[in-house]
């Protein structure tokens, strides 16, 4: 029973999605309706785009509702239920081709990515996040606050301003709040790091007493405590919003690590390798994976074997 609840949930995201886009062609059209017809199929539909709608953020979703209306006019007495579900739509996803997906329950919503895929996802106030591959965001707004927690990954929030409503974001052991502008945060493992790219933040690492102002081209980074203000290379670290990596001459290991974050295809190291002598320097598809290992072979004499569909290891 779980199996089949997940299914139907992913199939509504995606008709969601397909919906929002625009009028659908005759033949999805019609490929909908029998979809819609299959036990469960019409509640989770139906789910998806109340969530949508409980969270103010389908402006303009004329389309939306008109295919709710017309598909759904004989799914009545459906369950209005606030169970977790998926939900895609009014999005634009670029990379593996997927469709990202939020979840939604009454306390908020989670917004994630997977392997190779990057999201633009409006917010219900009007702000907007962008979401690096393989990145989870949990949003919770209420009237007093705004409130975005970074799970894992990669996240760049244009915030719309309002100074009577503090938007706040919670990545690591870091609190970041501020009334607008446009700033990135990142977590990896057990690193943190928060860049300003306009406007201003107040950060305070858990423990700290009084928050640090973080103004247009500055950062903190680094594990758990107190982190030092630095200056932000913000076209390196921004980048990948373009799709792209940027290195300055970072070892091998860290560069396939940083792929391997972004790319479908992944580059594995052959145990006992000694790579770290060879350091990467330039910008690259994040996408370009298997192109990067061919390269290496031309440009560093590395043997690279491809494992599977997916995998290339790297060898010496």
């Amino acid at each position: 029973m779980m199996r089949r609840r997940i299914v139907d949930e992913d199939e509504a995201a995606r008709w969601f999605a397909k919906a929002d886009r625009g009028p659908l062609a005759a033949d999805d059209r019609k490929a909908f309706l029998e979809w819609l017809e299959a036990p469960g199929n019409a509640e989770a539909y139906q789910e998806t785009v109340d969530a949508w709608s409980s969270l103010r953020a389908a402006k303009g979703a004329d389309g939306l509702m008109a295919m709710r209306a017309a598909a759904l006019r004989d799914a009545s007495g459906i369950s209005r239920r606030r169970a977790i579900f998926g939900l895609a739509g009014a999005a634009t996803a670029a990379g593996g081709g997927g469709v990202a997906v939020m979840m939604a329950s009454a306390a908020g919503a989670t917004i994630r990515t997977s392997a190779g895929e990057r999201l633009t996802a409006p917010l219900p106030d009007g702000s907007s996040v962008t979401l690096a591959p393989l990145s989870r965001v949990r949003v919770q707004y209420d009237a007093q606050r705004r409130r975005v927690r970074l799970v894992e990954g990669q996240a760049y929030f244009d915030m719309r301003s309002a100074p009577d409503r503090p938007f706040q974001v919670v990545v690591g052991d870091e609190r970041a709040q501020g009334s607008g502008g446009r700033f990135q945060v990142t977590k990896q493992g057990d690193t943190a790091q928060i860049l300003i790219e306009d406007g201003a933040l107040d950060v305070a690492a858990a423990g700290q007493s009084a928050p640090r102002r973080l103004t247009t081209g500055q950062m903190v980074s680094g594990q758990a405590g107190p982190k030092s203000v630095a200056a932000a290379d913000l076209d390196a670290l921004t980048a990948w919003r373009d799709g792209r990596l940027v290195f300055n001459d970072t070892p091998l290991p860290q560069v396939a690590a940083a792929f391997n974050r972004y790319s479908s295809d992944q580059l594995s190291l052959a145990p006992g390798a000694r790579l770290d002598d060879i350091r990467i320097s330039g910008s690259f598809r994040y996408d370009g994976a298997r192109e990067f290992a061919n390269a290496l072979r031309v440009g560093f004499g590395v043997r690279v074997h491809q494992v599977d569909r997916t995998t290339w290891e790297i060898a010496e």
